[in-house]
């Protein structure tokens, strides 16, 4: 996918008189664009969260469009076991978001805050067992009650995208993409945002264009592409 975003990228600005442009830079500006699309969809998970919160919906992540639950499967990292240490479970370091907490595939119930923790702890009949524990995210750690819980914790979660970098390499002064590079990564995004990735680089460059104007781009790529061949 990279690659394509790159060359059409390059085409729009060639063709908008802009001229080109450094890989370096180009992979700067795909990243911050991939990460306010990652924002903008964390902004909906959340936005669902709150409704059901509120009680408008129930099931939170399994009330969501189709087109909206693909995006975040992309990114989804489901039932990852917790490695306990110092009376803590720590936290992946790429998580983004927690989604849910399971001990022996049964949920913990997170509480908000540390007095709720407390609270729920101290009261007899409120108190955590080994059928109804709580846990409370404490910087990149959980910690979980019961104490004699020390394994069997799993977390499901949305990660970080992966900083994608569009790898060359110079062959008669020209930069020509390398995909075998050992630094090359792809762009992290579910392919049915590729054509939002592309206007936003493209904003960044300074040039507006709708989705559609892409498609048209990107179709007419597709035909001289196709001809070329043909014609060898």
């Amino acid at each position: 996918m990279i690659d394509r975003i790159f060359k059409t990228v390059k085409t729009i600005l060639n063709t908008d008189g802009r001229g080109n442009f450094k890989p370096s830079d180009f992979n700067l500006i795909l990243h911050n664009v991939v990460l306010e699309e990652f924002d903008e969809l964390l902004f909906e998970v959340n936005k669902i969260v709150n409704r059901e919160n509120r009680g408008l919906i129930s099931g939170a992540l399994e009330n969501i469009s189709d087109r909206l639950r693909e995006k975040i499967q992309h990114y989804l990292m489901p039932g990852v076991p917790l490695t306990y240490a110092n009376s803590l479970f720590t936290l992946p370091s790429n998580l983004r978001y927690l989604d849910d907490v399971l001990y022996n595939l049964e949920p913990v119930e997170l509480c908000r805050n540390n007095k709720d923790f407390n609270l729920i702890n101290s009261v007899s009949h409120t108190a955590p067992t080994l059928e109804y524990p709580i846990g409370l995210k404490q910087g990149n750690n959980l910690k979980i009650l019961p104490a004699t819980i020390v394994d069997s914790i799993t977390a499901t979660y949305l990660r970080n995208p992966i900083q994608a970098k569009w790898t060359y390499t110079v062959i008669n002064g020209v930069e020509v993409f390398n995909p075998s590079a050992n630094d090359y990564v792809d762009v992290d995004v579910h392919s049915s945002c590729e054509n939002k990735i592309i206007m936003g680089v493209l904003e960044k460059f300074g040039v507006n264009l709708k989705e559609q104007d892409i498609q048209a781009y990107v179709q007419r790529e597709e035909v001289e592409e196709l001809n070329e061949n043909n014609s060898n």
